[in-house]
């Protein structure tokens, strides 16, 4: 899943013929503004929702330099455009830890600390949290032992 980006919003009017790759390399050209070829392994439509909302599209990229070029690009170009959104892909349990973070990090955040959320860590103040629910992780004076403070 490293290679696999996730683009929502992108218009889709259901056709089980769509060239998908196609419709997506014309959103990256339009949207995103990146007019050099990108390759990708395979380009597919996400099951159909039940809010009839566009069905999301995974791509999964040749080149890891391609995909990060064009998450980077999508980032800046698309910030006020909040019809689309581009993404990574992580697997359920990732999903779910990162899921149980998001509110620790705004509320870190709105209490004027720098928080930063990498793949399912969460970083407040440059330092790991580890939160006291998952007891896959060391606790905090374990983690700051290891750390050397």
């Amino acid at each position: 899943m490293r290679e696999n980006l996730i683009f929502k919003g992108v218009p889709d009017d259901y056709n089980p013929e769509e060239d998908t790759e196609a419709i997506l390399k014309d959103f990256i050209k339009s949207e995103i503004q990146i007019e050099e070829e990108i390759n990708f392994h395979v380009v597919h439509r996400l099951k159909r929702k039940q809010d009839k909302s566009p069905r999301g599209i995974v791509a999964k990229f040749e080149r890891r330099k391609d995909r990060n070029m064009v998450l980077s690009a999508a980032i800046q170009k698309l910030k006020n455009k909040k019809q689309f959104v581009v993404h990574e892909q992580y697997p359920i349990e990732v999903i779910e830890r990162r899921r149980e973070l998001v509110p620790i990090l705004k509320d870190a955040r709105t209490k004027g600390h720098t928080a930063v959320l990498k793949e399912d860590r969460l970083y407040i103040d440059n330092k790991r949290y580890y939160p006291r629910t998952t007891r896959q992780h060391p606790p905090p004076s374990a983690a700051m032992d290891q750390n050397g403070e």
